[in-house]
């Protein structure tokens, strides 16, 4: 910031200083000479408040200030200014004038600040015009008494003598008449080329500023560019550089350190920097490293897992997940799944779940191995909270619910509980098929049953698909709609009896298809059982209610 600003403020006094120099030094009368305008070159970037750039035509205010932050302008003006792509634009300050710049603001010899507003935006940072003062100092002091700083020099040596006799009369002449002309035979001593200073009221050398065409040296009588300082420079705000097409923003000679006009950096070979790194090693786990161009680590996969591949875990793992997520999900085309392995000479490979808090549990399942507690080849459900196994199955499909050591297919060490029916194979034993309680009177009906080939409310709600035929007096026919023939029977009656008497005794029978010739009927199908009902002693038939069960 501090350079450009320098930069900046050089090239505007070195412009002031010319504009006016040139324009004093021009032999004219008094009469006819016009004013030529105080203009200064001016390059900026047009941006607005956001520092975006601004393109094509922009409202620019210019303003000069005494202080850098504060106070009122003590000249401003406003133009337009034609930004290229990146913004950059060219203004000469004065322009809207006639007289150009005023004279009177700068002749007090101290720095003045130029601050510019773009499309009436904010005011950006005012820029510090260091040379000014004193470029139009030398201006003012050129027009003393309306005359330039030649009236008041003496003639070369090689004129004749009666030239500081003239000088004297030129000087008072002038004392009277503040329009009088320059003389055009007085020329002034110094250097070539070189910008002149007034090193004090009465005195010219010439400064440090050097112009030969169209390049400007400071310190320097050789300059090799535009402007070309020699010695240190300070910039004390904001340094903004505009490249030319593909020129480098800033390049430092006899290197190849540069700045692009894109920004970027290109440094010199063997570049190192504060804390610069000199080589990678590859640590723990992982393999790769250098000290040179590209360095590339890689973890070394024989001993980190990669998540992508497949992976045999040796010691401990833990895999949290948060409330709405899985811990741990496996994912395959068709379906999920988590192998676990542990040797069979073991206690085996198991699957601890837990509950954490208060009132949390900790169940396991566990497929047993030789050294487990309850045998192996056992798929096992403990309650590890307690210490329980609660249900273990075997390899040949045996269940035990209490009992880690089942002796049938299902062994419930326990009390069962059903609030629905239990069905069994027909064939097998040990549990009724079908039960019914039969009333023949008015008619006959099933009063109550169970079937154990039908579920819920239809396996206990009469007639439960039974059927039942009444081919006489105390004999019945019932039709369960399976096979029962090859089954047991137990039939029993009741009491309450018609025809009989009081204290008959009665004997009742039951027949199925295997059994042969029933009572007074034909053959019975598969599925049917007939009843008979007797007086004891006697053939006499009887109505009874009568309770069947097959088993």
């Amino acid at each position: 910031m501090r350079f450009r600003r320098c930069l900046l403020a050089a090239c505007i006094g070195a412009s002031i200083f010319c504009s006016f120099v040139n324009a004093q030094q021009q032999p004219t009368s008094a009469a006819s000479s016009a004013v030529v305008p105080r203009l200064v070159n001016f390059a900026g970037k047009a941006v607005d408040t956001e520092g975006k750039i601004i393109t094509g035509i922009a409202e620019a205010t210019f303003a000069i200030y005494k202080d850098q932050y504060e106070g009122s302008p003590l000249w401003l003006e406003t133009q337009n200014v034609q930004g290229d792509a990146k913004g950059n634009y060219t203004a000469q300050l004065g322009a809207t004038k006639a007289e150009g710049l005023p004279l009177d603001l700068f002749t007090s010899g101290e720095a003045r600040w130029l601050g510019v507003s773009i499309n009436n935006g904010s005011e950006q940072p005012r820029i510090l015009l260091m040379s000014v003062p004193y470029a139009l100092k030398a201006a003012d002091a050129e027009t003393v008494g309306g005359l330039p700083p030649s009236a008041f020099v003496l003639a070369n040596k090689s004129q004749a003598n009666g030239a500081s006799s003239e000088t004297s009369a030129t000087v008072a002449a002038t004392k009277n008449n503040a329009a009088s002309a320059a003389n055009p035979a007085v020329t002034g001593k110094g250097v070539a080329n070189f910008i002149p200073m007034w090193d004090s009221t009465s005195d010219i050398v010439d400064s440090l500023i050097f112009q030969k065409s169209s390049q400007i040296g400071i310190n320097t009588g050789t300059p090799a560019a535009t402007l070309d300082v020699n010695g240190k420079g300070d910039v004390r705000d904001t340094l903004t550089l505009f490249p030319n097409g593909t020129d480098p923003t800033l390049a430092v000679n006899g290197t190849t350190f540069k700045v692009n006009q894109t920004g970027k950096v290109t440094f010199v070979s063997g570049q190192k920097f504060p804390g610069t790194v000199t080589g990678v090693t590859a640590g723990t786990d992982l393999t790769g490293g250098g000290n040179g161009g590209k360095v590339t680590l890689n973890l070394d996969t024989t001993k980190v897992p990669l998540l992508a591949a497949a992976n045999v875990f040796t010691n401990n793992q833990a895999v949290s997940g948060g409330p709405d997520t899985w811990g741990l999900q496996v994912s395959q085309p068709s379906f999920l799944t988590i192998l676990e392995q542990g040797p069979e000479s073991g206690v085996g490979t198991a699957l601890e779940m837990q509950t954490t808090g208060t009132g949390g549990m900790f169940w396991q399942i566990l497929n047993t191995g030789a050294n487990a507690s309850q045998g192996a080849n056992k798929l096992n459900f403990r309650n590890d909270s307690a210490g329980v196994d609660v249900m273990t199955l075997t390899a040949s499909g045996q269940v035990g619910i209490g009992t880690n050591s089942p002796t049938a297919m299902l062994d419930v060490q326990g009390s069962i509980a059903t609030s629905g029916n239990v069905s069994q194979a027909r064939t097998a034993g040990g549990m009724v098929k079908a039960m019914l309680h039969f009333s023949p009177f008015n008619g006959g009906r099933i009063i109550s049953c169970f079937n154990s080939t039908l579920s819920g409310a239809a396996a206990t709600t009469p007639p439960c698909g039974f059927l039942f035929d009444i081919t006489g007096v105390g004999d019945y026919i019932f039709d369960f709609g399976f096979e029962v023939d090859d089954r047991i029977y137990s039939v029993t009656y009741s009491s309450q009896t018609f025809g009989g008497g009081q204290g008959a005794v009665f004997a009742v029978d039951a027949c199925g298809n295997q059994d042969g010739e029933c009572l007074h009927t034909g053959s019975l199908t598969n599925n049917q059982v007939e009843v008979a009902v007797l007086v004891s002693g006697t053939e006499e038939f009887t109505d009874s209610k009568v309770h069947l069960i097959i088993y």
